[in-house]
C-alpha cells in the first residue's frame, strides 16, 4: 500500500524556508549554508541589532517610544523563531519523518478523511494570514513612498527613525535606508507567516491523530482480524482475546507516540511561543495606544490588520491547543464505547493502564509556563488591556 503524504500541506511553507534561508534539509548545494548565513546575518541579526541601538538614541518622550515599540518586540519574535529553525534543524526533519512515520498513518477508512480535512484545513489557513499579513505589511511599507513620489514630500523612514545616524546621513542614503527596512520587514513577515502556520498545522495535525485513535477505540472490538489470516489461526485468536488485546496495545503504543510528538514540538518550539506569548500583550497594548494618537488614514489600516494579525498568531494556537487536551482526555470515554465486558482480564487490566494514561491529557506548553489554552489568551488580553489603560492614564497626565 503506498504511504499517504501527510506533510505535503506544508508544501508552501517548504519553498519559502528556502527562499528566507532556513530550511532544515541539509541535503541542499553546497553554496546553501553560506547563503543561509548572509543572509540571516543581514536581514535577521543586524536587523535586530539597529532597532536595538536606535532605542537607545531616542528622545526620551512616550509618542517617540510607542512608534518605535510596535515593531520592536514583534523583530525580536521573529529573531527567536529564525534562531528556532536553524538551531533544532534535527528536531524538525524528525517531526516531518514523525507525521510520515508507518504509526502515524491512517489505517481505517475514516481515518485517511481526517487526514485530508485537517490538511484543507491547513492549506486554507496559510492562504488567510498570508493575505491578510501582506495586505497589512505592503500599505504600511509603501505607503511613505507613495507620498514622497506623488506629494514630494520627504521620505519617512517605515519602521525605525535610526536616531543614532545624523539627518546628513540619513538625507544622503535615504533610499538604501529605506529599501533595507522595507526588504527585511517583508521578510520577516514571511518568516512569521510560514512558521507560524507550520506550528499550527503540526497542532491539527496531532488531533487528527487523537481523533482516528478516538474511532479506533470505539470500534476496537467491532474490529474483525485481516480476511487473509488462516481461518484456524482467526477462530484462535477470537477464543482466546488475543486479537482484541494486540489491537488494544496498539492503540496503547499510539498514544504514546502522540504524546511524544507533543513532546517533541513543545521542545521545539517552547522558546518562540514562551517570547511570543510574553511580548503579546505589550504588542497589542500598543497598537491599541497608537490608535488613540493622530495618523493618516493608511496607518490606521496598518495597525488594525497589523493587530488582528497579533491577536490571530496567538488566539488559534491556544483555541486548538485546547482542543488538543480536551479531545485527549475525552479517550478514556471513548474506550469504554468498546465491548470491554465481556474480555480477558488481561484485556481489562490493559484497558485500565491506558485509562490511567489518559487521564493525564496532552498538551504543549511555551517556556514550562504558558499552556497553549483558551485560558491563557484570554490572560494575555486582560493584560494587554490593563496595559492599555495604564498608558492612557499616564498620556492623560
Amino acid at each position: 500500500m503506498e504511504q499517504f503524504r501527510q506533510i505535503d500541506c506544508f508544501h508552501i511553507n517548504m519553498k519559502f524556508w528556502k527562499l528566507l534561508a532556513i530550511w532544515p534539509d541539509g541535503d541542499t548545494c553546497r553554496y546553501y549554508g553560506f547563503y543561509s548565513k548572509s543572509f540571516v546575518s543581514f536581514f535577521v541579526i543586524l536587523y535586530y541589532i539597529l532597532l536595538t541601538i536606535n532605542f537607545y538614541f531616542l528622545p526620551r518622550h512616550l509618542d517617540n517610544f510607542i512608534e518605535e515599540m510596535i515593531f520592536y518586540f514583534t523583530e525580536l519574535v521573529v529573531a527567536a523563531k529564525v534562531f528556532t529553525f536553524l538551531f533544532m534543524r534535527n528536531k524538525i526533519i524528525e517531526i516531518l519523518k514523525t507525521l510520515e512515520s508507518d504509526m502515524f498513518q491512517p489505517n481505517i477508512p475514516d481515518g485517511f478523511d481526517i487526514i485530508l480535512k485537517a490538511k484543507k484545513f491547513n492549506v486554507t489557513y496559510w492562504k488567510i494570514v498570508a493575505i491578510v499579513s501582506f495586505v497589512s505589511n505592503v500599505t504600511h511599507l509603501l505607503s511613505p513612498l507613495i507620498i514622497h513620489l506623488i506629494f514630494s514630500a520627504n521620505l519617512e523612514l517605515p519602521i525605525c527613525s535610526y536616531s543614532f545616524l545624523s539627518k546628513e546621513f540619513k538625507n544622503k542614503f535615504i533610499y538604501p535606508i529605506y529599501f533595507y527596512q522595507c526588504f527585511g520587514m517583508f521578510f520577516h513577515m514571511l518568516y512569521n507567516v510560514n512558521i507560524d502556520t507550520f506550528l499550527l498545522g503540526i497542532i491539527i495535525l496531532t488531533i487528527a491523530q487523537i481523533d482516528i485513535l478516538d474511532l479506533k477505540l470505539r470500534k476496537l472490538t467491532k474490529k474483525t482480524p485481516d480476511g487473509n489470516m488462516d481461518t484456524k489461526v482467526v477462530q484462535k485468536l477470537r477464543c482466546k482475546d488475543s486479537y482484541y488485546l494486540l489491537e488494544l496495545k496498539k492503540s496503547i503504543i499510539h498514544f504514546d507516540q502522540v504524546g511524544k510528538f507533543c513532546a517533541l514540538i513543545q521542545q521545539v518550539f517552547s522558546v518562540a511561543l514562551f517570547l511570543q506569548f510574553s511580548t503579546s500583550s505589550c504588542i497589542i497594548c500598543v497598537c491599541l495606544f497608537r490608535c488613540t494618537l493622530r495618523a493618516p488614514m493608511q496607518y490606521y489600516i496598518f495597525l488594525s490588520t497589523y493587530m488582528f494579525i497579533m491577536i490571530i498568531q496567538i488566539m488559534v494556537p491556544c483555541w486548538f491547543g485546547t482542543r488538543v487536551i480536551e479531545k485527549s482526555y475525552l479517550l478514556t470515554r471513548a474506550i469504554y464505547d468498546c465491548d470491554w465486558i465481556s474480555r480477558s482480564p488481561q484485556f481489562k487490566s490493559n484497558l485500565r493502564f491506558f485509562i490511567e494514561r489518559a487521564n493525564r491529557p496532552l498538551s504543549i506548553t511555551g517556556g514550562k509556563m504558558f499552556l497553549l489554552s483558551v485560558a491563557t489568551f484570554t490572560s494575555i488580553m486582560n493584560t494587554a488591556y490593563s496595559f492599555f489603560t495604564l498608558l492612557r492614564h499616564m498620556q492623560s497626565r
